[in-house]
C-alpha cells in the first residue's frame, strides 16, 4: 500500500509521467520500504504526517472562525460609534450578543493553540524521519559507488600507458558522485518524494475544507491552478537541461582546483601560478553565473506557484461575484473560503519545490547510476566469491607466466617460470609495460593474452586481492594510508606483529620513531615520512600478508645510496622465504636477484606507450 501511495505521488510530481525501472522515484520507494521496515517506523511516520496535515487544516478552520467573529462583533458592537474604531468592545462582554461572541472566540483561538502545537510536534517527528531516510539512503548510495569503484578498478582508463592510474577526470567525476550527486538524491527524497507528500497531505484536508465551503468556488480555483501547471511544466524542462548543464560546470571546477592543489609544487616551480588560479578563476565565475541563474529559476517557478494561487482565490472569487458560479455566498462562508485558501499558498509551494528537487535528483540519480551498476561476474577459484578477502589459504608454489602480452606497452609476450623462494628483477625501458605485468598479475587490469598459474592453478579469471591471487604488492610510490605506522602494516592483515616484522626487515627503529602518530597519505600529515621509510612501511605491508608471492615495482626509486642499501638488503633477506618479483631501471637491484629478466619490444605491435 504504502508503495503504490509512493508511486501515485511520485507520477504526480514527474507531471504524470509513470516511473519506469531504474528512475529515482523507483529507488526512492524501495529504499524507504526497506528502511521502514520496522512494524512501528512506518505507522508513526504516517500517523504525524496525516496528523501535521489535519492540523494545518484546523488551524486554517479556527482562523476563519475567528474572522468571522470578529466581523460579526463588529456589526453587534457597532463600531462605527465614537469611542470603539476598532470594533472589538463585544470582546470585553460590552453589546448585544458580546458574551457568547468572545467566550465562541476564545475557544477558537484555543482550538488553533492546540492544533498549532499538533502540527509542531507532528511535523518535528516527521521531519526527523524524513532526514533519517535520506542520510541512510546516501550512506548506502556512497558505499555502493566505493564498492563499485573498488570492484571495476581494473576497468578504469590509464593515465599513463605503463602505470594503467584512472584519469584525473575520471577521479574527479567518481568524488563528485559520492559527494554532490548523493547530496543531490538525498534531498530529492527529503525535499522532493516526502516533502511533496507532506505537501499533498496538506493540500487534501484544505481542498475537502474548500469544496465544503464551496463546491463551485472550489473548482473554479482549482481549474485556474491545473491549468497554470501545464505551462510550468515547460519551464520545469529548461530547468531540468540547465540543471544538467550546472553538473558539467561543476565537474570541470572540481577536475581544476584537484589539479591546482596536487600540482601546487609545479605550478610554483615553474612560475604558472597565475595560470592555474586563472583556470580556477575562469570556471568558478561560469558555475556562478549558471548557478545563479539555476537558483533564480527555481525561486521563479516557486514565486509563480504563489502567484497562481492568488490569482485563483482573486478569479474565483470575482466569478462567484458576478453570478458565474451560482448564488452569492454569504460573508461568513467567503472568509472561510479566503483563509483556507489563504493556508494552501505553503503546501502548493512546498509541491512545487519538490517538483524542482526530483528534477535534480532524477539528474543526479543517473550519475550516481553509472558508478553503481554491478560488474559482470567474475569466475573464481573452487567457487569463491569476488571480493572473499582471505578466502584462500595461499602455500609457496609455482609461478609460470604462458605467453603474457599486456594491454599497455611494447613488451613481446613473456614466457616464464618461477620457482618458490627465487628473487627474480624485470628490467627493461620506461614504457615497454614493466608495471602493466605486475598489474595484470595482481588482477588489477587485464592482460591481452596469454595465461598466468600459480600452483597448477589457472589465475585468468580469479578478481584481485588475496582471495583470488596470491600475489602481495610493494607499488612503485609505496603509498600510506592516513594513520599509524601498525594500522598501514596490517591493511592485509589484522593482527600482524608489526614489530618482528619490521624487525625482520632491518628496520626496528620504526616503531619507535613512528609509534602511535598518525603518517600520510596526501598532505595533513603529523609527521613527514622519508622515501626509505615509505619503503619498508610498503614492505613490511606486504611480508605480513604471508603470500607467497611478492611484486615489487621500482622497491629502491627515489632513494639514496644508503636508504637503497638497507631496502635491498631487507629484500634480500626473503630470498627461499617468499617469492620476490621487482621491476626496476637501476642496476643495483640486479645484484640480489637469481633471474634477471629484460623485456625486449615486440616492434610489431603499434600501441603507443
Amino acid at each position: 500500500m504504502m508503495g503504490r501511495t509512493l508511486r501515485l505521488l511520485g507520477r504526480t510530481l514527474e507531471g504524470g509521467v509513470p516511473p519506469s525501472d531504474g528512475t529515482v522515484i523507483s529507488y526512492y520507494v524501495t529504499s524507504v520500504a526497506r528502511l521502514l521496515r520496522r512494524k512501528w517506523q512506518l505507522p508513526l511516520f504516517l500517523i504525524a504526517t496525516v496528523t501535521h496535515a489535519v492540523a494545518h487544516a484546523v488551524v486554517a478552520l479556527a482562523a476563519a472562525g475567528i474572522a468571522v467573529l470578529l466581523a460579526r462583533g463588529w456589526d453587534a458592537s457597532g463600531a462605527h460609534s465614537p469611542g470603539d474604531t476598532c470594533g472589538l468592545r463585544w470582546l470585553h462582554g460590552r453589546g448585544a450578543g458580546s458574551g457568547a461572541l468572545g467566550s465562541e472566540a476564545v475557544w477558537l483561538a484555543g482550538v488553533g493553540l492546540v492544533a498549532v502545537f499538533v502540527k509542531g510536534t507532528s511535523g518535528v517527528y516527521a521531519t526527523y524521519v524524513r532526514t533519517w531516510i535520506g542520510g541512510e539512503l546516501a550512506t548506502t548510495l556512497r558505499l555502493g559507488i566505493l564498492d563499485t569503484l573498488l570492484d571495476r578498478r581494473p576497468e578504469c582508463a590509464p593515465r599513463h600507458a605503463d602505470h594503467g592510474e584512472p584519469s584525473v577526470t575520471q577521479t574527479v567525476r567518481a568524488v563528485s558522485a559520492l559527494t554532490l550527486s548523493v547530496r543531490e538524491v538525498e534531498h530529492g527524497l527529503d525535499r522532493g518524494l516526502l516533502g511533496g507528500a507532506r505537501a499533498v497531505a496538506q493540500l487534501v484536508p484544505l481542498a475537502v475544507v474548500l469544496a465544503a465551503i464551496s463546491l463551485p468556488m472550489a473548482a473554479a480555483a482549482g481549474g485556474v491552478l491545473g491549468g497554470f501547471s501545464w505551462a510550468l511544466g515547460r519551464m520545469r524542462a529548461a530547468y531540468r537541461r540547465a540543471t544538467g548543464c550546472a553538473a558539467r560546470e561543476n565537474e570541470k571546477l572540481l577536475e581544476a582546483a584537484d589539479e591546482a592543489v596536487r600540482q601546487a609544487d609545479l605550478w610554483v616551480a615553474f612560475g604558472a601560478e597565475r595560470m592555474a588560479r586563472n583556470r580556477v578563476a575562469i570556471l568558478g565565475q561560469a558555475l556562478a553565473r549558471g548557478s545563479a541563474s539555476l537558483h533564480a529559476r527555481a525561486a521563479a517557478m516557486s514565486s509563480v506557484n504563489e502567484v497562481l494561487a492568488a490569482a485563483a482565490l482573486v478569479l474565483a472569487l470575482a466569478a462567484a461575484r458576478a453570478g458565474f458560479l451560482g448564488p452569492w455566498t454569504d460573508g461568513g462562508s467567503l472568509i472561510y473560503f479566503a483563509v483556507a485558501f489563504f493556508l494552501a499558498y505553503r503546501p502548493l509551494r512546498e509541491l512545487s519545490d519538490a517538483r524542482l528537487a526530483l528534477v535534480r535528483a532524477s539528474d543526479a540519480y543517473s550519475d550516481v547510476r553509472r558508478w553503481t551498476r554491478a560488474p559482470a561476474p567474475s569466475a573464481c577459484l573452487q567457487g569463491e566469491e569476488p571480493d572473499s578477502a582471505f578466502a584462500k589459504s595461499w602455500s609457496a608454489g609455482v609461478l609460470e607466466m604462458r605467453s603474457v602480452r599486456t594491454r599497455y606497452g611494447h613488451a613481446r609476450p613473456l614466457s616464464l617460470r618461477v620457482e618458490p623462494g627465487t628473487v627474480v628483477a624485470i628490467v627493461g625501458p620506461t614504457g615497454i609495460g614493466k608495471t602493466s605485468l605486475l598489474r595484470a598479475l595482481l588482477g588489477l587490469e587485464t592482460s591481452a593474452e596469454g595465461d598466468v598459474c600459480f600452483d597448477g592453478t589457472l589465475l585468468n579469471a580469479c578478481p584481485a586481492g588475496p582471495g583470488g591471487r596470491p600475489f602481495a604488492w610493494v607499488p612503485q610510490d609505496a603509498p600510506l594510508v592516513a594513520d599509524t605506522l601498525e594500522a598501514n602494516v596490517r591493511l592485509g592483515a589484522p593482527g600482524a606483529p608489526v614489530g618482528e616484522i619490521l624487525s625482520s626487515l632491518g628496520a626496528p627503529h620504526l616503531v619507535d620513531a613512528l609509534g602511535i602518530t598518525r603518517l600520510a597519505s596526501q598532505g595533513n600529515v603529523e609527521r613527514a615520512v622519508s622515501g626509505g621509510e615509505r619503503q619498508w612501511i610498503a614492505l613490511a605491508r606486504a611480508v605480513a600478508t604471508e603470500l607467497p608471492v611478492l611484486l615489487l615495482d621500482e622497491p629502491t626509486n627515489g632513494l639514496d645510496a644508503e636508504a637503497q642499501g638497507l631496502v635491498l638488503a631487507a629484500i634480500s633477506r626473503l630470498r627461499g622465504h617468499r617469492t620476490v618479483i621487482l621491476v626496476t631501471h637501476r642496476t643495483e637491484p640486479l645484484a640480489i636477484a637469481d633471474v634477471v629478466v629484460r623485456l625486449q619490444r615486440d616492434d610489431s605491435v603499434g600501441r603507443a606507450a
